[in-house]
Parts: C-alpha cells; structure tokens; sequence
C-alpha cells in the first residue's frame, strides 16, 4: 500500500487524472456533449467571480485555481439531463455551482453540505473540496494537499477487494481528530489511482452504464424480477467488444442495451432517450 510520503498532488496531474476519466466514460456510454472544458483561462464563472463571493465557499486559493480549470459533467441544463459518473452518482459541476452561489440562489454552508456531506462539511479543512454533488450521492472528497480522494461510504466489495492501492497511512497519525473520524471511516486512495479504480469497475463491468444518463451496478440488491439482467448486459457489453476500446462498438451497444431492457427488463430501462 502506498504511503502519503510516498504521494504528492500535483493541480496539472489532477486535472489530467479527472479529464482521462471523463474522456473514458465518453467512450463507453457519455454522450461527448455531456462534458464540458474550460477556456484556456480558465471558467469565466469562478475566474471573474469577485472574491467576496469566493470565500462564501471557504476554500483555499488553490482549490478555486483548480475548480477554475476543471473539465465537468454538464449540470447546468434540464436536470433530466444530468448524467452519472458512476452509479447513481453525479459528480459537481462547480462552474455551474459557483454561478449559482454568486447569484444568491444557494450558499458556500449548502454547497458543502451536497458536496461533502453532512457529517464532514463542518470539519472539513479548506484544502479539500467534494467532487461529487446532490443528495443521496456517492462523497468523493479531494484533498489538495496530501494529493489524496476519499470515498465516503464506499462499497464493503470494493474496499475489502480494491483494484488499486489504498493508502495506508492511518487518519489519526496525520489529521484532527475531528477531521480522522471522518477520514477513517472513507478510504483513500492518490489521485490517479482513485479514478483507475473507478474505470476498473467500468472494465468489470461492475458498474454498467444502461444508458447515457444512467449507470447502475452489480452491487444493487433487486427482486426476482431483475433475475438475470445482469448477465444479460453484461453479454451485450461483450458482444460489442467490451472492454477494448479499439473495438468497442458503443453506439450500437448502447442502443442494443436500451432495447433489451424495454423489452425484457421494463422496470429496469431508462427511458430518457439522447
């Protein structure tokens, strides 16, 4: 396991970590459209924000440098259109959030809250900053100074078997107290390898987009009438040559798996076309 002396953060490796990513999930179900990339200079919405609106959200200048140059999921259309990251997981699009929070339809304690959680907001340190957004949402909490993401709440499958290292180093040996509660209870993983071991996931098809919206998981408890639908996307992944991307066929697989599950798995299907 890696050790936080052996991990450093680094804002360009970040971003390219978080923009391999997205561009991964584009391929394999994301509409491109869906994600967004900011303008050389960065989001007009948080580099021409006026500071006073800037420490509402209570972070350092380094997270906003770096929340400025974020490519994003799309979040500021019809919420319908909104799509996972992971499953039932959307992850923040915080040049839209900011633009909210400088025109006083929301506040810096509110965002925390959607995008830490409530059990970390308040102790949460100003070099961290949530990833994730919405309620009921999966907590991928970044911190840029140990150049580490936390996974509140993580899958007991996922952190008992990981595919990727977590870090070793135990919370209370380098955090407050109140801080090390939290962070023991969430696995932590570098940057690069955190999104690597969301892709593998993607791979396994452990987490298995049905649509280019929707993403749900082998982890989901469901009743008899979802009996072999796992298997069967699985199948329709396969045979359109997941996971090699060289060969993979996603408009068509995408297609293929909507129409089996309407017709098989009504229950299950995601009817929002597009």
């Amino acid at each position: 396991m890696p050790e936080l002396e052996e991990i450093t953060y680094s804002r360009d490796a970040t971003i390219g970590a978080i923009h391999d990513y997205y561009s991964f999930l584009t391929r394999m179900y994301l509409n491109e459209a869906t994600v967004i990339m900011p303008p050389e200079a960065g989001w007009p919405n948080i580099t021409s924000a006026d500071e006073s609106h800037l420490e509402r959200l209570g972070k350092t200048d380094e997270v906003i440098n770096l929340l400025a140059h974020l490519p994003y999921i799309r979040a500021d259309g019809d919420q319908n259109d909104r799509a996972h990251g992971a499953p039932d997981c959307f992850f923040a699009d915080w040049q839209s959030l900011i633009h909210a929070l400088v025109q006083g339809k929301t506040d810096g304690g509110e965002l925390r809250i959607i995008t830490e959680g409530a059990e970390f907001y308040e102790n949460a340190p100003p070099h961290v900053i949530g990833l994730t957004a919405g309620a009921d949402n999966s907590l991928f909490v970044l911190d840029t100074e140990l150049g580490i993401v936390h996974w509140s709440e993580c899958r007991g499958e996922i952190r008992d078997n990981p595919s990727r290292e977590p870090v070793e180093d135990d919370p209370y040996d380098y955090a407050p107290d109140n801080e090390a509660d939290w962070r023991n209870d969430a696995p932590a993983w570098a940057v690069a390898d955190f999104f690597e071991l969301l892709k593998d996931q993607f791979r396994e098809l452990k987490f298995i987009p049905i649509s280019p919206h929707t993403v749900t998981s082998v982890y989901v408890q469901r009743d008899q009438r979802s009996e072999g639908m796992i298997p069967m996307l699985r199948d329709i992944y396969w045979e359109h040559g997941w996971p090699d991307l060289e060969h993979y066929r996603k408009r068509e697989c995408i297609q293929a798996i909507q129409n089996a599950l309407e017709e098989r798995f009504p229950h299950e299907a995601d009817y929002h076309r597009g």
